[in-house]
């Protein structure tokens, strides 16, 4: 009888050690919104919706682990898009509140973030264009480019533009609208925006109906470059300030990403080993040695957004998704 109600208290104890998932508004993977439900014994039941098919999972305490779970299917058998992943750590630091995803190397695959906002679209919106905007000079060619939140300002001509989705996901695309329609604009159209390592390309698309509505594809007619205007700005400040569980990096090349990735340690000073990596940050006038790689201290958007890319870096199927002009 002793050790039966000994067992009872020691599963209570495990389940205690959970913090409860918020089930107040959504958990956004960087596609999709989740909605999550708190079950008996410390599970939670995580639902989305996707092209009108229900996405399900459910998160399982591990016991003895503090805000620890393990995947398993939910009890509707719908689809469930993280039955790989062997570890999911709950985690609330520095105002963010998350859900990190790990697999069986431990190595972070997705971050759930808890969201106020309820519309994944205008959250896919929202952080394409924290990435996007900014100055840019063309390269070999005349004039400023300025992307706004909702403008694109081109040798001095101001014109609207969309950001382009597919099924609710961003594709990456613009649609730029003259604004003054008697002036004209040179960007006037669909364009596919790939990132680079010092700013980035403009691809103009043309539509082929013979796949549907909404099938662009690069025409081969207009490929335009540009680079970041400000050289006193690194090229990834966006990285410290917003969490990128959208992985748009995903589409930048190997050289890129490690350049990404440790760009983010260098605007805290660190000190690094690598001659290519010295010779590099020494080349920009942002970067400050520390006195010692100690003292550098990553916020904890930083740390998830250098596992993130660290993931990405060390997926073999990586170079099949790479879009960028190679260097």
């Amino acid at each position: 009888m002793k050790k039966t109600v000994l067992a009872i208290l020691m599963l209570c104890a495990a389940v205690v050690a959970q913090a409860q998932v918020s089930e107040s508004g959504n958990w956004y993977d960087g596609d999709l919104c989740y909605s999550a439900k708190n079950m008996a014994g410390g599970k939670v039941l995580l639902n989305a919706t996707a092209e009108g098919e229900e996405l399900e999972f459910m998160l399982v305490p591990v016991a003895g682990k503090k805000d620890t779970y393990t995947v398993a299917d939910g009890p509707n058998d719908y689809l469930n898009l993280f039955e790989n992943i062997a570890t999911v750590r709950h985690q609330k630091r520095e105002g963010l509140d998350v859900l990190c995803f790990y697999d069986s190397d431990n190595l972070l695959q997705t971050v759930m973030s808890n969201e106020t906002e309820w519309d994944a679209q205008k959250l896919n919106i929202a952080r394409f264009k924290e990435q996007i905007v900014g100055k840019y000079e063309q390269k070999g060619g005349p004039g400023e480019l300025i992307i706004e939140w909702d403008k694109v300002v081109d040798n001095s001509v101001p014109a609207d533009y969309e950001v382009e989705t597919f099924n609710g996901m961003v594709s990456g695309y613009i649609t730029i609208t003259p604004e003054v329609a008697e002036r004209g604009h040179r960007l006037q159209g669909t364009w596919e925006i790939v990132f680079t390592l010092d700013g980035l390309v403009l691809y103009s698309l043309t539509l082929n109906e013979d796949y549907g509505a909404g099938f662009w594809q690069r025409d081969g007619v207009n490929q335009i470059e540009f680079h970041k205007s400000n050289p006193d700005e690194s090229r990834f400040a966006y990285a410290g300030a917003i969490l990128l569980n959208d992985r748009r990096f995903r589409w930048m090349s190997g050289s890129t990403l490690r350049i990404m990735r440790n760009e983010i340690m260098a605007r805290h000073g660190y000190r690094f080993q690598s001659k290519d990596l010295q010779e590099y940050f020494s080349s920009m006038p942002w970067y400050k040695p520390a006195a010692s790689n100690d003292e550098v201290k990553l916020s904890f958007v930083e740390q998830l957004n250098v596992e993130l890319i660290k993931a990405v870096e060390n997926d073999p199927y990586h170079d099949d998704y790479v879009t960028e002009p190679q260097q």
